[in-house]
């Protein structure tokens, strides 16, 4: 009992500068979160950290790969959303530590050890499936799960020791200091969330800067697969009757690509190359597209591609859906107006995507996906063996080497 007493003490326990450590940590918390969300809503189109300096140090992160996966999300929510509850509700708790008289300090202190416990318990089960499942690490998710294992390592460390004697009375001088450090710490806060938001809004998508950049490597760089990842074993496999199909079907080249309708890069590849293979390619290459939604906000988008093709309307739709790309997604309404302007039932589009009548495909589409290396859009396969290199000049030759029989030996020529 006295065991119990002594616990109960310590919870009672105000720690003025440890609580306020916490304060600031939690704060930080939600700036990362907030600036996990802004990378998210870009696509990760400059890499984990929206900064393009930063790229030599993202090669071994795949955020876009974590945040997309089925661990992504907790209940029906993205852990982004389930992340800036928590952190602010950790936050708020300190707070109310700091304002409650020493009886609901127990309560308070108690609830937060709870909610600790729980982040870090979840954290470590993220962080296990970006090393043991997906095989891809999120650098923004591994410093969100280092703050909730240090604020949880701080909320224990405070339960083994003891208070000042002048710390469970709170003094007017006491109070407002700490109250002044907390108005201050949340301030600053705010400005560094109105910061990143205003930064970010007005940057441009890396897209066109990036299909620059690419121009440039392909003209004096070799054409190559990707060496990281093994070519499919059977790439028929891949293919099924309810995939969006353009050529023969028994073509001696079969190229693949995975995509996300809001995905800047996707729609850089689809305009500067994928149009221009399909258009000279049409009789000789079967051309599958394979959605690949990055995000929950895109599936209303696949959903209508997969409605528009049903009514030989899929190039139409692809095309309008690229013209009104958005970081969030497009909505309904714009939906509905490119459903018209295709020759389409906006009525019957909506009714269809509501129906989720292609939902089933997606996921399997998705999970198969995965599980054969796919964690990026857009990825490209020809005859089941990963490109590096999109340019159209590369993805010419490799079309040429496929038809002869000898893709893999002639891929870095």
């Amino acid at each position: 009992m006295s065991l119990l007493t002594s616990f109960w003490d310590r919870l009672r326990d105000y720690h003025s500068v440890w609580d306020q450590v916490i304060f600031a940590l939690s704060l930080f918390g939600v700036l990362t979160v907030v600036h996990l969300f802004i990378q998210q809503s870009r696509n990760f189109d400059r890499g984990c950290f929206g900064f393009s300096g930063l790229e030599s140090e993202q090669m071994a992160f795949n955020c876009s790969a974590v945040v997309s996966s089925g661990s992504g999300t907790f209940f029906g929510l993205s852990n982004t959303v389930w992340g800036l509850g928590f952190y602010l509700s950790i936050a708020l708790l300190t707070f109310a530590l700091f304002w409650g008289t020493r009886y609901w300090r127990g309560w308070i202190q108690g609830t937060r050890l709870g909610m600790l416990t729980g982040g870090v318990l979840y954290s470590g089960y993220l962080v296990y499936v970006q090393v043991g499942v997906i095989n891809a690490l999120c650098a923004l998710c591994l410093l969100s799960a280092g703050i909730v294992t240090l604020l949880f390592v701080i909320q224990v460390t405070l339960l083994t020791i003891d208070s000042q004697p002048s710390e469970p009375t709170m003094t007017d001088r006491l109070f407002k200091r700490d109250l002044t450090v907390y108005v201050y710490a949340v301030a600053f806060a705010a400005i560094l969330v109105g910061a990143d938001l205003t930064y970010f809004n007005a940057l441009t998508p890396a897209s066109e800067k990036t299909a620059a950049a690419h121009a440039e490597e392909y003209s004096g760089a070799a054409c190559k697969l990707d060496a990281q990842k093994d070519p499919v074993s059977d790439p028929s496999s891949l293919v099924s009757f309810q995939d969006i199909t353009m050529g023969p079907a028994d073509a001696p080249v079969t190229i693949i690509e995975y995509f996300d309708p809001n995905c800047p890069h996707c729609k850089t590849f689809h305009e500067k190359t994928m149009k221009s293979l399909v258009s000279e390619y049409n009789d000789q290459v079967r051309f599958v597209f394979k959605a690949f939604p990055l995000r929950g906000s895109s599936l209303p988008e696949v959903q209508a591609l997969y409605v528009a093709h049903q009514e030989g309307k899929f190039s139409e739709m692809l095309e309008a859906q690229y013209a009104r790309q958005s970081r969030t997604g497009i909505t309904e309404q714009d939906l509905r107006a490119i459903a018209s302007e295709i020759g389409m039932n906006p009525d019957v589009l909506m009714s269809r995507i509501n129906q989720e009548k292609y939902m089933q495909k997606i996921r399997k589409q998705r999970k198969k996906a995965i599980s054969i290396g796919v964690k990026s859009t857009p990825t490209v396969l020809v005859n089941g063996h990963f490109v590096g290199s999109r340019s159209l000049e590369c993805m010419k030759m490799f079309i040429q080497r496929a038809q002869e029989g000898n893709l893999q030996s002639g891929a870095s020529s």
